[in-house]
C-alpha cells in the first residue's frame, strides 16, 4: 500500500467532514474525488514500489487567414472557408443529440480555440478565466450532497423538487454554474458520490478507505437517475440557474476505487456483472438526462490504464482496460449516443513525462490512440469518435518534478491535443494546488493563489481577442494541424511522421499543413506505428485500419486534389521498408514509392 497516496486521501476526507460554509463542504467533496483519482489506481497497483512510481469570431478568423497567408493565402482562405462550413456538418452529424424534435436548447458549440478548460477550485476571479478564453469548466455535483435523506415533498425553498423528491441545492455549485453559464463558458458536470440510503444492498462493497462509501453502486439505477434528471432540468439554461451541457456519469468507472459493484482488495471481481451494473446506470440516467435536453452530451469517464493487460479483475485494486470496458458496454446501451470523457495524465503522475510510445497506458503523449481506436472499432457510429478531456493535471512538486517542467509539459500537452482531431475539449485539473493533494501540486497557480510559470503558458497560448492574437503550443496553427516529419540517426536513418510530438531521439526534418477539421476534397490520415528491426517508425494512411498495425491516431485532413500553393505528399519506404517516411519528392528520394497520400500545404 502506498501510505503516501492514503494520507492525502485521509487529508481530502477530514476536508469534507468540515462542514458547510460558504466553499468548505464543496472543496471537501472535491478534495475526496480529486486527491489522487488516477493515482489511486496505480498507486494501489505498485503497492510496495517507490512513491515515485504511478503514484496516484473576428480573431479568430482572422488568425486562421494570417496561417492560411503563411501557407498560401488562397488555399488558406478556401481551406478555411470549405472547413468551417463541412466541419459545421460533420459536428451536427457525428456528435449531435438524437433524431427528433430538440427539448431545450441547442449544444453551446466551441471554436477550437476554446478548447482550453478548467477546473476552477473556486477562483475569485472568473472574468480572468473569460479573458483568458476559457471555453469550459468541470464542476462535481455530487449526489450525496443533494439527497443525504430521502424526502418527499413540500419541499423548502432551498430545495429543488423533482419526480416525487426533495433535493437540498447545492447553493455554491448553483451560482457558479449560473456565473459562468451567464459568461458564455461551456460546463460540464461530474455526476457521482452515492448516498447511503441509495446503497444499502451494496453489503460487499469494500471501499478504499473511510469516507469512500460514496463510490459504492447505487442499489437501483432509478434513484441515480433521478438525482441526473433533476440536474438536467435545473441547469437547462432556461430557469435562470445556468446550463450543465455535458454529464460525466460517475468517475473513472473502469477501476474498483471509484465504482465499487461490491469486490476488489482481495475479492476478485465478475467484470461481467462490473460492466453490466455501470451500463444500466448509465442508460438509466442517459434517458432522464435527454428528456430535459436532448442535445446534452453524456459521457462515461475513464483513467489511463487502455490496453488490455489491464484487465486485473482479481487484483486488489481491481481494474478493466478502457478497450473491454467500452467494448462490452457498446453492446449493452442500445441506440444511445455515447462519448467517451478521458483522463489522460502522465504514466508516472508525480513526473511530467510522457511520450508516443507510452503504451499500454493512453496519456497526453499517445492520445491519438484513443481516437484511431474509437474510430477503427465503431465505424458506423460517428458520435463515439468524439473525445472530451474532463481530468487531467502535471505535477510541479519536487524532488519529483519542478514548475519549469511542469510549463514545459503543459505547452507539448496543448500540441498533442490541437494535433489531435476529435478532441473537443481539454478541461485542465485544477487551477491551483489545493493541501490534500500534499506534495502532487498539479495546479496552474499555488495554493496561495500566486502563480505558477504554467499559468501564463496555459493563459496566454489562445489569446485570439488580442490584436494580433497571441497563440502558442499549437493554437497559431489553426485551422491546420502541424504535420512533422522526424528522423533519428542510427546505424540507418529512421522516420517518424505526426502531428504529435515524436518520441525522445528524433530531430524535426520538414512540416506541413493538414487541415484539423474535415472539407470538401479532403480526407483523413492516420498515423500507424511499426516496429522495425531498425527502430520505431511510423507510416501514414487513409486506411483506419492502420494495415494491420497499431493506429496511433488521426492526423488531419488533406486534399485530394491539388490547390493553390500545395504540395504532393508520397508516401515511401528505405531500407528493405525497415524505414518509413514522407516527402514531396515523387522519386521517394530514391527509396520505394508506396503512393500518393494527396497535397499538404507548406508550413514553418
Amino acid at each position: 500500500m502506498n501510505w503516501n497516496w492514503l494520507l492525502m486521501l485521509m487529508a481530502a476526507l477530514s476536508l469534507s467532514a468540515c462542514g458547510s460554509s460558504d466553499t468548505g463542504t464543496d472543496a471537501g467533496s472535491d478534495a475526496l474525488f480529486d486527491a489522487g483519482s488516477d493515482g489511486g489506481v496505480d498507486a494501489g497497483q505498485d503497492a510496495g514500489n517507490d512513491a515515485g512510481l504511478d503514484a496516484g469570431q473576428d480573431a479568430g478568423v482572422d488568425a486562421g487567414q494570417d496561417a492560411g497567408q503563411d501557407a498560401g493565402q488562397d488555399a488558406g482562405e478556401d481551406a478555411g472557408e470549405d472547413a468551417g462550413v463541412d466541419a459545421g456538418v460533420d459536428a451536427g452529424q457525428d456528435a449531435g443529440g438524437d433524431e427528433g424534435p430538440i427539448v431545450g436548447l441547442a449544444y453551446p458549440e466551441r471554436d477550437t480555440y476554446h478548447i482550453k478548460g478548467v477546473m476552477p477550485d473556486f477562483w475569485d476571479n472568473r472574468n480572468e478565466l473569460v479573458e483568458h478564453q476559457t471555453g469550459a469548466i468541470s464542476v462535481n455535483l455530487v449526489w450525496a450532497f443533494w439527497e443525504g435523506n430521502v424526502k418527499s415533498p413540500p419541499c423548502s425553498g432551498s430545495e429543488q423538487q423533482y419526480d416525487g423528491h426533495c433535493f437540498e441545492i447545492d447553493q455554491t455549485r448553483d451560482e457558479e454554474i449560473r456565473a459562468y453559464t451567464d459568461l458564455g463558458v461551456v460546463v460540464t458536470g461530474i455526476v457521482y458520490g452515492v448516498p447511503a440510503w441509495a446503497r444499502v444492498g451494496n453489503t460487499g462493497c469494500s471501499p478504499a478507505m473511510a469516507g469512500f462509501d460514496m463510490f459504492c453502486s447505487p442499489d437501483n439505477p432509478a434513484d441515480y437517475a433521478r438525482f441526473a434528471g433533476m440536474l438536467a432540468q435545473r441547469y437547462n439554461g432556461l430557469n435562470g440557474h445556468g446550463r450543465v451541457a455535458d454529464f460525466v456519469i460517475h468517475n473513472e468507472i473502469n477501476t474498483n476505487i471509484w465504482f465499487d459493484i461490491g469486490c476488489g482488495q482481495g475479492v476478485p471481481c465478475d467484470q461481467g456483472l462490473w460492466i453490466q451494473t455501470y451500463a444500466e446506470n448509465y442508460a438509466a440516467a442517459y434517458d432522464a438526462i435527454k428528456t430535459h435536453q436532448s442535445e446534452a452530451k453524456v459521457l462515461l469517464s475513464f483513467e489511463h490504464h487502455y490496453d488490455y493487460e489491464y484487465d486485473q479483475p482479481a487484483a486488489e485494486f481491481t481494474m478493466i482496460s478502457v478497450k473491454t470496458f467500452i467494448t462490452e458496454f457498446d453492446a449493452q446501451i442500445g441506440d444511445r449516443k455515447w462519448q467517451v470523457a478521458y483522463h489522460p495524465y502522465p504514466p508516472n503522475l508525480w513526473t511530467t513525462e510522457f511520450s508516443a510510445l507510452d503504451l499500454p497506458r493512453v496519456t497526453y503523449g499517445n492520445i491519438g490512440v484513443l481516437l484511431g481506436w474509437l474510430r477503427a472499432t465503431f465505424p458506423n457510429k460517428p458520435y463515439t469518435w468524439e473525445v472530451q478531456l474532463t481530468e487531467s493535471g502535471l505535477n510541479s512538486g519536487t524532488p519529483e518534478s519542478s514548475e519549469a517542467a511542469q510549463a514545459t509539459a503543459m505547452c507539448s500537452s496543448l500540441r498533442n491535443i490541437l494535433g489531435t482531431p476529435g478532441i473537443t475539449s481539454y478541461i485542465y485539473h485544477r487551477m491551483k494546488d489545493h493541501p490534500a493533494d500534499g506534495d502532487w501540486k498539479i495546479g496552474l497557480r499555488r495554493s496561495d493563489g500566486s502563480a505558477k510559470l504554467s499559468w501564463p503558458v496555459w493563459a496566454m497560448a489562445n489569446r485570439v481577442d488580442l490584436d494580433p492574437p497571441q497563440l502558442d503550443c499549437g493554437f497559431e496553427h489553426l485551422p491546420y494541424t502541424l504535420l512533422t516529419s522526424s528522423v533519428k540517426n542510427e546505424f540507418i536513418d529512421i522516420h517518424w511522421a505526426s502531428t504529435r510530438l515524436p518520441p525522445s531521439g528524433f530531430a524535426k526534418e520538414q512540416n506541413w499543413y493538414l487541415l484539423r477539421e474535415p472539407a470538401a476534397n479532403t480526407v483523413l490520415l492516420f498515423e500507424c506505428y511499426k516496429e522495425t528491426t531498425a527502430g520505431d517508425t511510423t507510416f501514414l494512411t487513409e486506411d483506419v485500419g492502420c494495415e494491420g498495425e497499431e493506429n496511433m491516431g488521426p492526423l488531419g485532413y488533406i486534399w485530394t486534389t491539388q490547390i493553390t500553393n500545395s504540395v504532393p505528399l508520397y508516401r515511401c519506404t528505405k531500407w528493405f521498408a525497415q524505414d518509413n517516411f514522407i516527402t514531396e519528392d515523387p522519386a521517394c528520394l530514391a527509396g520505394t514509392v508506396v503512393g500518393l497520400l494527396g497535397y499538404a500545404l507548406p508550413a514553418p
